[in-house]
């Protein structure tokens, strides 16, 4: 057992360190009231820096193997409409062309008329109108073409032809185009006073074919020779 002034001086000390004086009467008495606790004290310093860590291992991506080609989608819709372009550069003559050779319209068929009709004779209903004179009467004779007979025009070549007319009138005018004995085509004009009416039509004919025109009940004809009726027709092509 220690010494008893030991244990008294022990405890003297502790109560020192706790800076709290502590008064005792007896060595042997009871245990004091534990002291205030003391303030916190300041940060400690940062440590010194840690080692570096080892190398972690590389992750390379794994490409998968080439998938299949998907379905085909639908068509967009068209876009907006450009600017125009620049005109291009001129393109490479052409090479020149053969040579014609020399026609003379005596040696041809004349598929082709053109005369117009002098007479102050008055024109029945539905029978074919006169026309008994060429149009250019001083041209060459060659250059005239088919005649008419009592107005008709009679096919020699198989083939489309164009016909027209023009006839001067009075107030209201009907004319029939005739192909053989049937009208291919009617044509009315109406006005007040004179007037003067045309008309036209492409017609297929085969050899022997007549074309010409009629009046109808409502045909009221200027009947003079100082007034102008005229009908002309020609081959388009043969067929």
């Amino acid at each position: 057992m220690a010494p008893r002034w030991l244990s008294c001086s022990t405890a003297v000390l502790l109560l020192l360190i706790h800076i709290v004086p502590v008064i005792t009467q007896t060595c042997g008495g009871s245990p004091g009231i534990p002291g205030i606790p003391g303030t916190h004290g300041p940060n400690g310093k940062d440590g010194p820096k840690g080692e570096k860590g080892d190398v972690g291992e590389s992750v390379q991506p794994f490409k998968g193997q080439k998938g299949e080609p998907g379905l085909r989608g639908p068509p967009g819709r068209p876009g907006m409409k450009g600017d125009n372009g620049q005109p291009g550069p001129s393109g490479v003559k052409g090479r020149r062309g053969d040579k014609g050779r020399p026609f003379n319209a005596a040696n041809t068929q004349r598929t082709f008329f053109s005369q117009k009709r002098v007479t102050s004779q008055t024109q029945d209903l539905d029978t074919d109108l006169v026309f008994n004179s060429e149009v250019l009467s001083e041209l060459d004779p060659q250059l005239h073409g088919e005649s008419l007979t009592n107005g008709t025009f009679l096919s020699t070549t198989k083939g489309v032809y164009f016909f027209t007319y023009h006839v001067s009138a009075k107030t209201r005018v009907c004319l029939k185009l005739m192909k053989n004995a049937q009208p291919h085509m009617t044509l009315c004009d109406f006005a007040d006073g004179y007037l003067v009416t045309s008309g036209s039509a492409v017609l297929e004919l085969n050899v022997g074919d007549r074309v010409s025109l009629q009046a109808t009940r409502h045909g009221n004809i200027v009947m003079s020779t100082s007034t102008s009726h005229t009908f002309t027709g020609f081959l388009i092509h043969s067929t």
